[in-house]
C-alpha cells in the first residue's frame, strides 16, 4: 500500500465519519413537531420572544447565553423565526435542565 492510497483511505474514513456525525447531530438537535423548543439568536439583535408569541408559541424559560425555551408548534415558527435570525431547534434537557 502506497503512501497516496492510505492517505486516500484516511481522509475517505474522516469524511465519512464527520457526516454520519453531522447526521446524527442534525436529528437529535431537530425541533419535535410540536413541544419544547430551544429559540438561539443567530444574529445579537433578533427580538426572540417577540417573534415566538407571534408564532405563538408559550414562553417557557431562559436557555443557555441569549436562547429562549418556547412550547409550541415547527410549523408555525421554524421558518418566520429563522427568516428573523433565530434558530429553533428541540430543548434537550441536558442544555435546559428539565421542562414541564
Amino acid at each position: 500500500m502506497t503512501l497516496r492510497s492510505l492517505l486516500k483511505t484516511t481522509w475517505l474514513i474522516g469524511a465519512q465519519t464527520a457526516l454520519g456525525i453531522g447526521v446524527l447531530a442534525t436529528l437529535a438537535l431537530a425541533p419535535p413537531a410540536h413541544g419544547a423548543m430551544l429559540l438561539v439568536p443567530l444574529v445579537g439583535d433578533a427580538p426572540v420572544a417577540r417573534l415566538a408569541r407571534d408564532g405563538d408559541a408559550l414562553l417557557l424559560a431562559r436557555g443557555p447565553a441569549s436562547s429562549v425555551v418556547v412550547r409550541g408548534d415547527r410549523h408555525a415558527l421554524f421558518w418566520p423565526l429563522l427568516r428573523g435570525g433565530v434558530l429553533t431547534m428541540s430543548a434537550p434537557a441536558l442544555l435546559c435542565g428539565s421542562i414541564a
